[in-house]
């Protein structure tokens, strides 16, 4: 006996089933902050993977240590080094050979299938922070950029990110440009950090802005992004801009631009030391001194002043405190 309606809704069933695409997995990190949330995704296909590490932190004097079989100790505590143990002082690389009896370090170990303690990262002259962290490291090669958001307001775009969660202490963010290359064998991400300008790019509104690297601390809501810092923003007048360096704070949803500040737009060049750009409310507040005042210029002249309200649609200025200018006569 047959069923042909059987056999017709099944052939229905897997052509949608063909018909339906694949979910799709984005590897994420995510920090809150008073009800906000700062998320970092991998938007690019697994190859590099993203790489999570849960490690366990100590501190303290190194009081023992074995050059042959490549171990250290704090107090009581044993800790075994391989071929995958990465050491630091001051900023560089260094080797087992630079440790020595007495040093203050900070470790990153995790506990062997065996019981033993292993060593991962030795960082010489520095403090444990808190008792453990998670890292997760994210690389994107081009066409893609690892994304952070910060709430629904900003984002960040970049080829490098990595996330820091120190637990019960604080959660940090690094972004910049960058490749990486997966080691199978040891599980490993290694980068190739490239923190040079235009890594880091900034979203928010119809405002962008580029520079060499992201530093997002949780603790303080603030993302700074290190220069040069380059601005634009799309509208019926278009504006551009340069600054030595940058900050985006969660809480405020401003940024705020540090040193030699310029803003070009429909013919008219504002100078400044500092400005607090309000993207939501299309406006701008440039800062300059007594010394060294904000200066907006056009073909009909100028002013100055030591505090000036900017329109960001239109590039209007108005003189709030220290007024000065001079204007051509018609």
């Amino acid at each position: 006996m047959r069923w042909p309606w059987l056999v017709s809704g099944l052939l229905l069933l897997v052509a949608i089933a063909q018909q339906e695409p694949e979910p799709s997995f984005q590897t994420t990190a995510e920090i809150e902050r008073r009800g906000k949330k700062i998320v970092v995704v991998k938007t690019g296909p697994d190859n590099p993977p993203a790489i999570i590490e849960l490690r366990d932190l100590y501190g303290g004097i190194i009081t023992a240590l074995d050059s042959e079989k490549k171990t250290l100790s704090l107090g009581e505590q044993l800790f075994a080094t391989d071929k995958l143990t990465r050491y630091w002082h001051q900023g560089k690389q260094v080797q087992f050979a630079d440790l020595k009896v007495g040093q203050q370090v900070r470790l990153e170990a995790a506990e062997q299938n065996d019981g033993s303690l292993k060593a991962f990262e030795v960082r010489i002259g520095e403090s444990r922070e808190g008792p453990s962290l998670v890292r997760s490291l994210f690389a994107d090669p081009p066409p893609f950029r690892v994304q952070i958001t910060f709430g629904e307001d900003a984002r960040a775009l970049g080829a490098i990110a990595r996330v820091e969660q120190i637990r019960g202490v604080n959660d940090y963010v690094f972004m910049t440009g960058g490749t990486a290359r997966y080691i199978e064998e040891e599980d490993r991400l290694e980068l190739e950090l490239k923190p040079a300008p235009r890594a880091v790019e900034v979203q928010q509104g119809k405002s962008k802005a580029w520079g060499s690297r992201l530093d997002y601390d949780n603790e303080s809501g603030n993302a700074l992004v290190a220069g040069p810092v380059e601005l634009e923003r799309a509208g019926e007048k278009p504006l551009r801009g340069s600054a030595e360096r940058m900050v985006y704070n969660v809480d405020d949803e401003a940024l705020t631009l540090f040193g030699a500040i310029r803003l070009v737009q429909d013919g008219r060049t504002s100078t400044a030391q500092g400005a607090l750009v309000r993207e939501k409310d299309r406006i701008a507040f440039l800062y300059g001194s007594k010394d060294k005042p904000v200066r907006s210029q056009n073909k009909d002249g100028f002013v100055e002043g030591t505090r000036v309200l900017y329109n960001l649609d239109t590039g209007d200025v108005v003189v709030l405190e220290g007024v000065k200018g001079e204007f051509q006569d018609p």
